[in-house]
């Protein structure tokens, strides 16, 4: 998962989990973060070239001493999202900016939630916009947690928005503490 303790209890039982920031650098940082903890993992890059840099990926992976395989695709026309998600095997799915194109949410939305029936993989959705103003409000509804990302001077915050479990939090971390260096400290005693 996200190998934050605390997210990690939050979104431990959610089927679909959305991470939103105008911050595209932070955004970056952490899905490449998750990519590496959730693997094996499937990953999907919506109308974006790059979105992943290999050696980020490899960075992580040896501060997280993790090696298993990232199978990524990409949907660079907004046609091939739905397609694209459906064509996925099973393994916990990553989708990288899915309402890029801003336009056919329903569509999108709906093979999300086809792909998350009944299944007992995650489905993390990351999101560079600010999902309560963009994007699709479907979408909102069809996440079981919500959680906005947001730099501040020494750090970043992880804002619980929406959770089946948490009421509206605010997490803060420290700038290294995406690169693992992370201690509860007295957060853990809040949930």
């Amino acid at each position: 998962m996200t190998g934050f303790q605390i997210i990690d209890r939050i979104i431990e039982k959610d089927e679909i989990v959305e991470f939103y920031s105008i911050d595209e650098r932070l955004l970056y940082n952490f899905y490449h973060r998750v990519i590496v903890l959730s693997s094996p993992v499937n990953v999907i890059i919506i109308g974006e070239r790059g979105g992943i840099d290999p050696l980020l990926i490899e960075r992580f992976r040896r501060i997280f001493e993790k090696s298993d395989e990232i199978f990524i695709r990409r949907a660079f026309k907004v046609e091939d999202v739905r397609p694209t998600v459906e064509a996925m095997g099973k393994g916990d799915l990553i989708l990288i900016n899915p309402y890029h194109h801003g336009k056919n949410y329903t569509e999108i939305v709906g093979a999300i939630r086809r792909k998350a029936f009944n299944r007992e993989e995650k489905i993390f959705i990351f999101s560079n916009v600010d999902r309560r103003v963009k994007g699709s409000t479907f979408g909102l509804h069809s996440a079981n947690s919500v959680i906005e990302l947001k730099s501040t001077k020494r750090g970043f915050i992880a804002k619980i928005v929406k959770s089946v479990i948490a009421k509206e939090v605010e997490i803060p971390y420290g700038f290294w503490d995406i690169y693992g260096k992370y201690d509860d400290g007295l957060m853990k005693w809040l949930l």
